[in-house]
């Protein structure tokens, strides 16, 4: 292994000590940076500083130490706000190295202040052969009073400002890690992204491509220790910009022969911008039009500048393009408008579409309109059913040759004609369509129905079901069935499934319950062409959904009809086996249809004790039977009776009572008296 050698070389020769206490910081200041830079004999390119990395951070009021090593005289470059006479400032060069081949130099700043902060560079001469060489730390003064390095309250910093080129908010500060808002004043605050805002402690705001959203006051706000900082800045734009460029015309202009023509070009630009305005059009070279020029500097935020074109009684020479063209320094804008001349007035119109006008009932908005080529523009004038249709209802919108129906309703279908006139040349032309207005199918008895509890129908009864249905055109009626599919879990026993899948029913069909008949007939109803379909069920049997279903073009509906098949009375019925007699059992039973009603329970009088209750459920095809039983009636038994039930689909509880006080009381007095 290579043993390195290590030289302690303490020199006073170069000493202009005041004290003590000067003279012992630079005796060891001077050996301690030549034992860390041993000579071994290796070029130095570029200058070598003691503080390794980028940026070093000092506490304000303490000193600031560095030192170079070089392989020849070096300098220092300090920060533009640390003047090189300032007396906290002393820089020391002595030689060093092996044999003293080397040149070093000492820096020592006292009492740092947070305007200190900034690069501090050792670099060699400059010459024409070689290039600059040098290496920088970045020195952050840290001082919590002081966050900015420069503080600009009252009166901002100016900035000068280019559109598209870099741009940089100096808000330097003396903290890396202290956080830094930029915002515009008055409240909107311009957040860093990475790309056109660009954070740098070391710099401030970086923004590359500046824009004009950067035009104004601007400022830079930090918190340290629950006080807000804050420094401004106010950005100037250079010269050479225009903001707008635009012409009184539009993009396409319409002239009859012997018309004149008119068209001005107006520029808006900043303050300091002046802005050469040329045209080119078809009569340029014939010299067919004068243009005149004039400048507006009333506007306190901007010059507006006006340059006028005008082609007395234009011919076929002048159609074309228009151009004006505006140029300030490097910035170039051009606006054109192209000018067409009819020999004579004419009106063009024909349908847009061949197809037939259809529009749905409840659409948000229906244009009628038409393909129309005409000159000059016409007067225009829109009819329903031969009568104005702007008058006539404020849902109609007339815009430019069309016809806006707001809100579309069953009664805007009819006849819609357009009349366009030139009255001063007697020249009109008219153009009727038919529109028609398609209604989705709506059912009478699904917007009038307040049952929302399933039908109940009698075990073997005939039942009649109807559907009244209107829609345009007038809707198809399918009935639909669903049967039912029991489930008989006790969390939810006798509840009413229909997922074994959907018939479609005709008359004769035997599917669930036998279908009498289903028949239809149209009348007219609150004046409305409406068709009822009547389903007859031969014989309730089985329990399930009837669906009807109206669909036509436009949409569907469909009506659900519960049909719930039952053999109690109501669907919840208590019954009295026979009149009790003392000694006797009381038997009473509670039914109830099980795809209504679910968790069926009695409840007693108090005097009922377990001994003389008795209960039995019986699981029927329709129904549900608790049945209760008390042995050895007696007057303690008298009392209200109660069975209770929860109805499936509203999920209300439902009660049942019978009264036996009455009954047992008759038949305990008839009996016989026991001496």
């Amino acid at each position: 292994m290579r043993s390195s050698s290590f030289f302690i070389i303490c020199s006073v020769k170069n000493l202009r000590a005041k004290s003590l206490t000067d003279t012992f910081q630079f005796y060891f200041l001077s050996c301690v940076m030549l034992l860390e830079g041993s000579s071994s004999g290796s070029k130095l390119k570029v200058p070598e500083l003691s503080i390794n990395g980028i940026q070093h951070v000092v506490q304000a009021g303490q000193t600031l130490n560095l030192t170079c090593r070089g392989e020849m005289v070096h300098s220092w470059s300090l920060p533009e706000t640390l003047s090189k006479d300032s007396k906290r400032l002393k820089v020391i060069k002595y030689a060093c190295g092996r044999n003293g081949k080397q040149s070093c130099s000492s820096l020592t700043l006292s009492r740092t202040q947070a305007s200190d902060t900034g690069n501090y560079s050792c670099k060699y001469p400059t010459s024409p052969a070689k290039k600059k060489k040098e290496s920088t730390v970045y020195v952050f003064i840290n001082d919590t009073n002081n966050p900015f390095v420069e503080m600009h309250s009252d009166i901002p910093k100016i900035i000068n400002m280019a559109v598209g080129r870099e741009m940089i908010i100096p808000c330097r500060v003396t903290d890396p890690n202290v956080a830094v808002t930029l915002k515009k004043i008055p409240r909107e605050t311009l957040i860093p992204d990475g790309k056109t805002i660009i954070w740098d402690s070391m710099q401030g705001f970086r923004i590359p491509k500046a824009t004009y959203k950067f035009i104004g006051l601007l400022s830079c706000e930090t918190t340290v220790a629950g006080h807000t900082y804050s420094t401004k800045y106010l950005t100037h734009r250079e010269t050479n910009t225009i903001f707008d460029v635009q012409l009184s015309t539009p993009r396409l202009v319409k002239l009859l022969k012997g018309d004149s023509l008119a068209i001005n070009c107006t520029v808006t630009a900043a303050w300091n911008t002046r802005v050469q305005m040329t045209w080119t059009y078809p009569g340029e070279t014939r010299r067919r039009g004068s243009v005149t020029q004039r400048i507006d500097q009333k506007n306190s935020e901007a010059n507006i500048f006006y340059s006028i074109l005008v082609v007395d009684r234009v011919r076929d020479i002048d159609k074309g393009q228009y151009t004006c063209h505006v140029k300030s320094g490097p910035s170039i804008k051009a606006v054109n408008t192209t000018v067409i001349v009819y020999d004579k007035m004419f009106i063009n119109l024909k349908r847009r579409r061949k197809t037939a006008l259809e529009a749905v009932a409840g659409r948000k908005s229906y244009r009628l309109s038409m393909k129309v080529k005409a000159f000059p523009s016409p007067e225009v004038i829109w009819l329903k059913d031969g009568l104005p249709a702007a008058e006539k209802c404020a849902r109609y919108v007339v815009k430019d040759y069309s016809l806006v129906i707001k809100d579309v309703a069953e009664e805007d279908a009819g006849n819609y004609t357009i009349v366009l006139s030139i009255p001063q040349w007697n020249l009109s032309k008219n153009l009727t369509v038919t529109l028609t207005v398609n209604v989705k199918p709506q059912i009478y008895e699904k917007a009038v129905s307040s049952f929302p509890d399933p039908n109940l129908h009698l075990l073997g009864s005939k039942q009649v079901l109807t559907c009244t249905v209107y829609g345009i055109p007038p809707p198809k009626i399918t009935w639909m069935w669903y049967p039912c599919k029991q489930n008989h879990s006790k969390t939810r026993h006798g509840f009413c499934f229909y997922t074994e899948g959907s018939f479609i029913l005709k008359a004769g069909s035997h599917v669930g319950n036998r279908i009498q008949s289903i028949t239809e007939r149209t009348a007219v109803i609150e004046g409305k062409n409406k068709t009822a379909s009547t389903l007859v069920v031969a014989e309730a049997k089985s329990s399930g959904i009837y669906s009807c279903v109206a669909s036509n073009k436009v949409g569907k509906s469909e009506r659900n009809v519960s049909f719930i098949v039952t053999d109690v009375p109501s669907g919840f019925h208590i019954s009295l086996e026979k009149m009790p007699i003392e000694g006797e059992n009381l038997v009473l039973s509670c039914s109830a249809n099980k795809f209504l009603y679910k968790d069926i329970a009695w409840i007693l009088p108090r005097t009922v004790n377990n001994q003389t209750k008795a209960k039995k459920s019986h699981n029927r095809e329709y129904s549900i039977t608790l049945t209760l039983t008390i042995k050895n009636v007696s007057l303690a038994h008298s009392g209200t009776y109660a069975c209770r039930a929860r109805n499936i689909y509203t999920g209300k509880e439902v009660l049942q009572q019978k009264d036996m006080s009455h009954i047992i009381l008759i038949f305990y007095h008839l009996l016989p008296f026991k001496p």
